[in-house]
């Protein structure tokens, strides 16, 4: 798997895809500097009327919902709309889905339309019909709780879920993987999840099959953040260290986390 995510990352540096984020103004910052740092080119918008220039340029289309308002979700639709018609990849964050009616409700609308989905257990539960409420952001719900979930999603709908937690799920309805990297310093951080679905858009630009740059880039940014964790740092100093690690893909240290890992025992 290591080599793969290198092999993704120096076409991704090569190439410096296009991501265009429509998304939230809490984490908008950490998420263009995560991307930056893996090579990437980001470009926030919250003008419809640049929507078609954008999407037309772009490599892959981030959709997040995080701070969510009248004017943001008729461009998500917009931009749904531009995107199936030039063919560029929609990667969806249903950020608080379950917290209020109007997130859950444009949540399971954009996720029709969608080629990854990326959110907590809880989040993607909600996109369910009919499930209980969660609080905003947080999860209560375990990635094992999830699974069942993501995989039916994933079958009726066609997207790639990614269910993010102390160990990730990443199911296209047929392949599967679990990535048990990361650090307990991530759910610390605001944006955390917000940034991995950018990277998870960045690496769905140059490369097509969607559970392939869904896993890559899953395993690559908790790789990272497990690497950020030795360092023994707080939240703030920790977020930073995390941005500098993305962008010194130390693959050697990573293989080592690899081959510890039980995902890299089971395939020795």
């Amino acid at each position: 798997m290591i080599t793969q995510i290198a092999k993704t990352m120096t076409l991704l540096v090569k190439t410096k895809p296009l991501v265009l984020n429509l998304t939230n103004y809490v984490t908008m910052d950490f998420m263009a500097n995560s991307l930056l740092a893996i090579g990437a080119a980001p470009i926030m918008s919250r003008n419809e009327d640049e929507l078609e220039e954008l999407i037309k340029i772009s490599s892959s289309i981030n959709i997040n919902i995080g701070t969510l308002s009248s004017s943001s979700i008729k461009r998500c639709f917009k931009a749904v709309t531009l995107a199936k018609k030039y063919k560029k990849a929609i990667v969806l964050d249903p950020v608080g889905s379950g917290a209020s009616f109007i997130r859950t409700k444009t949540a399971q609308s954009l996720m029709k339309h969608a080629d990854i989905v990326r959110g907590n257990a809880s989040e993607i539960i909600s996109l369910q019909e009919h499930t209980g409420k969660t609080l905003g952001v947080e999860s209560t719900h375990s990635t094992n709780e999830a699974i069942a979930t993501a995989r039916e999603l994933s079958r009726k709908h066609g997207f790639v879920a990614v269910v993010s937690g102390p160990v990730d799920f990443i199911t296209d309805g047929k392949r599967e993987a679990e990535l048990p990297f990361g650090s307990s310093l991530m759910p610390a951080v605001t944006g955390m999840g917000c940034a991995l679905t950018a990277v998870i858009a960045a690496f769905r630009g140059v490369e097509a099959d969607s559970f392939e740059s869904a896993k890559l880039a899953t395993a690559y940014f908790g790789l990272c953040g497990q690497l950020a964790d030795k360092k023994l740092v707080g939240p703030g100093t920790f977020r930073t260290n995390f941005i500098d690690t993305l962008y010194a893909a130390d693959f050697e240290k990573m293989r080592k986390i690899y081959v510890k890992s039980d995902l890299g025992k089971m395939h020795k």
